[in-house]
């Protein structure tokens, strides 16, 4: 600010006003600083303040010294909160906003994908709106899908206090924990030199660690010891990006380095920050909106003048918007490495990451926040410890090995088979294998881990994870919404539900009337019934011309009808035709019975070669209403399952403690039914295959999985596992080899599989049949009662015969047809037969 003072009032020799500055050191005391800025006001009378206090505070200043709208207040804060909190408006911030920073903060843990962090800041006093800064994270964070885990308040530095003990304690509770994110949001440069050094004591410096200091610290390590330097190893930050290029800008490093080097000659590191530039370039402001009063040195107007500031300083573009810098920054990603720190990318909220630096954003631009992209390919980054590899972000706490919870008493030993070994505990099962393989996958080696046998409710086993009894539980156990109380689940590596295994009943392949099952009971009606009518049209249009058809009495003729309805069905008709309408009618339905004949074949050989089995029982209802006892597994969720939401009575609920022990309590009619979970039903059928089935609807549940605690970050690692393992295949090899154990075969299949066929798959062919039969109808009758029809005759015939004599003698009269008196004696002689014939 000095050399500001000076070069401003160079500049302006010939001004009538020149800057006087006057200068109060608070010695980072928070209410020396409110006094001292109190004093410069009152005492003093200055027209502008300059300083470095938080906005809260200043604020505080303000308003008791009635100020409020009267002198301007420059705070140089390393970033700038939203003037909404503190609503005054001669509070003018050079600094950018905190919001972007915030987000620089969440794009590199994005880029990293670490999924939890912990914010670490110094509360340096009162007035300090550190809440709200965590909340700000907190939000940007949750755009990258992460979250803050842990926030930790280190209190300021005092004389009369223990800082390094202090920071010890905080230190020792986080390196308890497995997050090994550590956000140094806020803090002073001092605090953050002892909180590195502490650490490195500690040994958190080393691999696996990730530590991020903001622009308030990342901006000083130009100006920091050599030892500082080796504490913070491997550390990345970012800071504000400003042109060191520029004429101006060597002119001023220069002067700056020879005065900083006269006070202080000792200190060989004297590049100035960026906070030293926005000190100057801040100084400049008032100097410029000072000599546009020309002369008249007016609070008010030096307040709008300073508002309306415009022009290139040494830190960027200088012009304010909403009470702080309109610029909007662009940062550099470092990497803190050897004796300085390595310069590996820049991000912008409009650009995200670049391997470029980019120059400065225009002010007056309006840039949509967007921090997810890529980083580009940056060569390496040495984390702390030299690791080249990107940590994972969190440990696992190897104050001791990890306990692996496993069911020891669970009814299905195929899933996990617990056995005492001279050597411990020997633990295998198709849940163990799938486990194992999941482990090849997964992006690190999981800490050595002990097997811990668990003979209790699988419920009290996923509740143990919760209280620190286990660190992980292995097993088949299903993933259900109560035991999300305790503890997370990884993705199912088997599906699961409720299934109900029954006895089956005799195989009935053997029925007397086993064929009529293969078509419905309206099909054994429709096809006969359309075969009649088929003949009955075929023989309407042949018996006038063929004597095949028209030869014999009337009952003969309805014999023939019948007879030959019957034969077409098996394409053993004699009869020969003489009419191609007969043919047409014909055509359709011997391709309508070659289906059905075709289907009929087909459907009853599968019922007759393949053993068909039907269910002693339905479903669970139909046990319930028949008061039948269920069996479950001993101490499952299915037990549960069956008395408080299926409300089968807590008397016809079994609990059975082995797969082996079902098969007697069915034989000896303990029970009628088995209630399993999906993976153990197909266990179960594969191991007793002959005499038992599954029936009834298949109730979905979550399916098995592995359980971890709240939280923890290797439940989307192992997920991920599993999900590898079952895309390529290795989940399915182990459960068929866990299959290919049982010598146990059968062909049975379910009564309900069995093929029942209907009118619907032949509707189509009947239509055409029918339709095809309509008009030869028509075509037949039409003709004969257009060209035979008499009113006297009809009426003559309705008395002797009825309707079935007068189609007969319309079909076989002559073409000159015979007179009334001859129908009349046909007739009388057909009766006089018809006695003699019955005479005794």
């Amino acid at each position: 600010m000095k050399m500001a003072i000076q070069d401003v009032n160079l500049l302006c020799s010939n001004c009538s006003t020149k800057l006087t500055l006057h200068l109060r050191d608070s010695h980072g005391n928070a209410a020396q600083a409110t006094s001292s800025a109190a004093d410069l006001i009152n005492g003093v009378k200055v027209e502008a303040f300059l300083g470095n206090l938080a906005l809260p505070q200043a604020a505080l200043v303000s308003d008791i010294n009635n100020c409020s709208t009267e002198t301007p207040f420059l705070l140089l804060s390393p970033t700038a909160v939203a003037l909404s909190q503190v609503p005054s408006m001669n509070l003018i911030q050079v600094a950018t906003d905190i919001s972007v920073h915030m987000q620089c903060i969440a794009a590199i843990v994005g880029q990293f994908k670490w999924r939890k962090v912990t914010a670490i800041y110094q509360q340096k006093n009162s007035f300090d709106l550190n809440n709200g800064i965590i909340t700000l994270l907190s939000d940007s964070l949750q755009v990258v899908d992460a979250t803050i885990e842990q926030h930790v308040a280190l209190p300021p530095i005092s004389p009369l206090g223990s800082p390094e003990f202090n920071i010890e304690q905080e230190l020792a509770k986080l390196r308890n924990n497995t997050n090994r994110v550590f956000i140094l949001v806020q803090s002073s440069l001092e605090l953050a030199i002892r909180l590195f050094r502490k650490a490195t004591q500690m040994g958190m410096m080393e691999t696996g660690y990730v530590w991020i200091v903001s622009d308030e610290i990342a901006s000083l390590l130009d100006s920091v010891d050599p030892s500082v330097i080796f504490s913070m190893q491997g550390v990345i930050g970012y800071k504000t990006n400003f042109i060191d290029t520029i004429d101006t800008f060597r002119t001023f490093k220069l002067k700056f380095c020879h005065n900083y080097g006269a006070i202080y000659p000792q200190d060989r590191n004297s590049n100035p920050s960026i906070f030293a530039l926005r000190a100057y370039d801040a100084t400049w402001v008032i100097g410029k909106a000072l000599h546009n009063q020309q002369g008249n040195v007016m609070s008010q107007v030096l307040l709008q003048n300073i508002l309306l500031s415009n022009f290139n300083g040494l830190s960027g573009n200088i012009s304010f918007r909403n009470g702080e810098l309109a610029q909007t920054p662009t940062f550099q990603i470092i990497n803190v490495i050897g004796k300085s720190y390595n310069e590996i990318a820049s991000w912008s909220p409009t650009l995200g990451f670049s391997k470029k630096i980019p120059r400065q954003i225009d002010h007056g631009s309006n840039p949509a926040i967007d921090f997810a992209n890529d980083m580009p390919e940056l060569g390496p980054i040495y984390w702390p410890g030299g690791q080249l590899t990107v940590p994972r972000g969190w440990d696992f706490n190897m104050v001791k090995p990890l306990r692996i919870g496993v069911p020891a008493c669970g009814a299905f030993p195929q899933f996990v088979n617990v056995t005492l070994v001279p050597n411990g505990t020997e633990v295998t099962g198709f849940s163990i294998d799938v486990f194992k393989a999941a482990l090849k996958y997964l992006p690190y080696p999981l800490p050595p881990h002990v097997w811990v046998p668990f003979c209790g409710v699988y419920d009290e086993m996923v509740q143990q994870i919760h209280l620190k009894g286990l660190d992980a539980a292995v097993g088949d156990t299903n993933i259900l919404e109560e035991r999300y109380r305790w503890a997370e689940f990884s993705q199912p590596y088997v599906k699961s539900g409720i299934a109900l295994v029954v006895p089956t009943k005799p195989d009935n392949t053997k029925e007397t009337w086993m064929f009529m099952h293969v078509f419905e009971a309206k099909m054994w009606i429709i096809i006969p019934s359309f075969s009649l009518f088929i003949g009955f049209i075929v023989w309407l249009i042949e018996h006038g011309e063929n004597p095949e058809f028209g030869d014999g009495s009337f009952t003969q003729q309805v014999g023939t009808v019948f007879w030959f309805s019957f034969s077409v069905l098996f394409f053993q008709q004699k009869e020969s035709l003489k009419n191609n309408l007969s043919k047409v009618v014909l055509a359709p339905w011997f391709f309508l019975v070659m289906m059905l004949t075709t289907n009929f074949t087909a459907a009853l050989t599968s019922k007759l070669t393949v053993s068909q089995i039907e269910p002693a029982a339905k479903d669970i209802e139909t046990l319930r209403r028949e008061n039948a006892v269920i069996g479950c597994n001993w101490r499952s969720f299915t037990c549960s399952y069956l008395e408080n939401v299926l409300h089968i009575k807590p008397e016809n609920i079994k609990q059975i403690r082995s797969i082996d022990d079902y098969p007697e309590a069915f034989q000896r009619g303990i029970i009628k039914g088995a209630v399993f979970s999906t993976a153990h039903a197909n266990v179960f059928l594969a191991k007793y295959c002959k005499g038992y089935t599954t029936t009834g609807r298949t109730l979905t549940f979550g399916g098995l999985g592995f359980a971890f605690p709240k939280h923890a970050p290797i439940v989307l690692d192992f997920s991920r596992a599993i999900l590898k393992a079952i895309e390529i295949g290795e989940i399915d090899k182990i459960e068929r080899e866990m299959f290919s154990s049982f010598n146990c075969s059968a062909s049975a299949t379910m009564n309900s599989d069995s093929p029942i066929l209907g009118l619907r798959p032949f509707a189509g062919l009947f239509y055409i049949c029918g339709g095809a039969a309509l008009i030869a109808l028509l075509l037949t009758v039409l003709p004969l009662v257009k060209n035979r029809w008499s009113l006297s005759y009809t009426q003559e015939a309705l008395k002797i015969r009825g309707v079935f004599s007068l189609l007969f003698l319309l079909l076989n009269r002559s073409s000159s047809g015979p007179n009334l008196q001859q129908l009349k004696q046909n007739s009388d002689a057909k009766s006089d037969d018809h006695v003699e014939t019955r005479a005794p």
